[in-house]
């Protein structure tokens, strides 16, 4: 998360309550304007910082797509990049305080999941393998209307039963780990970090995630020992800490019921959303 005040910009007003809003004219002859929606943030904005625009902020404005974003989804010099979602981000996100790489990955996902849905509708066509019969199921429609919102963090319970307290100034999870008995700060990583783990070396790909995560160990939070300890953390509490942090982070449930077309077999399955995501059969 930046702390970069001047770039991210200050606290903006609360939003209205979600719904469609017109945008600036396109141009001053015509009377066609962009239209805009305001987006539920999974995060309810609790986990910024209070410099960023969107602390507190439980909605982000966006733009819904053009032709012009379509542009971009087709260039192949930003598919090859891997720069294509990111400059789709830029495109539709409506407040240019806010730099869509500070955002939170399950607000991410949610913005590009309203983006697709007002863009093409709600139905998503995909290819779906049955784990049961081998058998592909071509064209299989999808409801992204359905996907729900992941509030772990807002569990009373389950904070409760594994001693989980969050804490409002730095924005952490305070977590007793099971092995060590240690208690380490844990962050929600944002679009940015995540973008720097898609480059990181498979040798060191369990530490370095941790490194992103753990913030504090015992109230310390200089870097040095917090990768001191992630180094030689037991397997245990590293594993604990993984699996916790996806039951904690506020995201989009992307999992649908699937029934096989061929043998009938029912399970869930979950939409990927990559730069394919946006363009329907």
């Amino acid at each position: 998360m930046r702390n970069n005040q001047n770039r991210l910009g200050a606290k903006t007003p609360a939003a209205p309550p979600a719904g469609t809003q017109p945008a600036a004219s396109i141009h001053p002859s015509l009377p066609y304007a962009v239209p805009t929606e305001f987006v539920e943030l999974p995060s309810r904005g609790k986990f910024y910082l209070d410099d960023h625009p969107l602390s507190g902020q439980e909605t982000i404005e966006i733009k819904f797509m053009t032709a012009k974003e379509e542009d971009i989804l087709a260039s192949e010099a930003l598919i090859k990049k891997g720069l294509v979602l990111e400059r789709l981000m830029e495109n539709i996100v409506v407040d240019p305080e806010i730099d869509p790489k500070s955002l939170l990955i399950g607000d991410r996902n949610a913005i590009m999941i309203a983006a697709r849905i007002s863009a093409y509708g709600p139905e998503y066509e995909v290819n779906v393998y049955c784990t049961a019969c081998d058998q592909v199921n071509e064209d299989y429609k999808l409801d992204l209307k359905k996907c729900k919102h992941k509030e772990g963090f807002l569990d009373r319970g389950f904070l409760n039963e594994h001693d989980i307290v969050f804490d409002e100034a730095s924005k952490n999870f305070i977590i007793r780990l099971p092995k060590s008995g240690l208690s380490v700060g844990l962050r929600l990583i944002t679009g940015s970090e995540s973008l720097e783990l898609d480059d990181i070396d498979e040798n060191s790909a369990v530490t370095d995630l941790l490194t992103k995560l753990v913030k504090s160990v015992e109230g310390q939070t200089d870097l040095s020992t917090v990768k001191s300890f992630v180094r030689y953390m037991p397997a245990q509490d590293s594993r604990f800490l993984r699996k916790i942090y996806l039951q904690l982070m506020p995201d989009v449930d992307l999992t649908q019921d699937f029934t096989c077309n061929h043998c009938g077999r029912q399970e869930d399955k979950e939409v990927l959303l990559d730069a394919g995501f946006f363009w329907p059969r």
